[in-house]
């Protein structure tokens, strides 16, 4: 098995997929640029690291095969309405090993904006994020590597000027669903599964991705894991349905 030994950009396999990551529902969301564009811009480099997103050759894909003025202006309103983003996605679509979704959330956290992030640096990291709850040896050691590695200096200080990065708003600390944690099995109906996280966490609750005594409450929506709702009944947790949950939000 071939592999590619760093965790940066300097392997084009790992970039590829990094700006994958980058782009996805989860990090950045941009609407109409999916795996396949991705693949495609990156064969024309038109696309190699990910502030290349934000300056694309419009007049060169408009005439590319299967791309014409409409596709072009569509892509081009996508990318533009998507330089604002809240600094936990950002964290996250940086695509740092072992920071998922929710490590990126009590990053932004305890950061409170993109000005401490990007001040971050391989000898501060550990001073700086060791008492975080949540964080651990395994993520502080990613994260140290991340800045030794001087592409990703380059592409966080090209981004930087790109973007608008958006601090923490404080969360509500008396919402209905207080001291409530939860835990999603299933394809929810109306929503994504990020977008109903929100709405936990803007309401006080807090969300867990393992079933054990500590969670309140499994919501299940369509074709549930059947393992999971048997060991939260096994464990007298209750499960409930998206419509039971949201009721709980009047």
């Amino acid at each position: 098995m071939r592999r590619c030994y760093g965790e940066g950009f300097e392997c084009n396999q790992i970039a590829k997929e990094k700006i994958k990551h980058f782009v996805s529902k989860e990090a950045f969301n941009i609407d109409g640029f999916g795996k396949k564009i991705v693949e495609n811009f990156w064969k024309l480099k038109l696309v190699k690291l990910p502030q290349d997103i934000f300056k694309l050759d419009y007049e060169k894909i408009k005439n590319l095969d299967g791309w014409g003025n409409i596709s072009t202006l569509n892509l081009k309103y996508s990318i533009d309405n998507k330089r604002e983003i809240p600094l936990d996605k950002f964290i996250y679509s940086l695509g740092i090993r072992h920071i998922g979704q929710e490590n990126a959330k009590l990053l932004a956290r305890h950061l409170k904006s993109a000005d401490n992030f990007f001040k971050l640096s391989s000898n501060k990291v550990t001073s700086e994020l060791a008492n975080i709850d949540g964080i651990g040896d395994t993520q502080i050691k990613s994260i140290i590597n991340f800045f030794l590695n001087k592409t990703n200096l380059k592409v966080l200080l090209e981004l930087k000027k790109t973007l608008k990065i958006t601090g923490v708003v404080p969360t509500n600390q008396s919402g209905l669903l207080k001291n409530k944690t939860f835990m999603f099995t299933g394809k929810l109906k109306g929503m994504s599964r990020a977008e109903a996280k929100s709405i936990i966490e803007e309401n006080s609750g807090k969300i867990i991705n393992n079933i054990n005594k500590k969670l309140d409450y499994l919501i299940i929506g369509e074709k549930p894991t059947t393992k999971k709702v048997n060991t939260a009944k096994e464990l007298n947790i209750k499960v409930i349905t998206q419509d039971e949950w949201l009721k709980m939000l009047n």
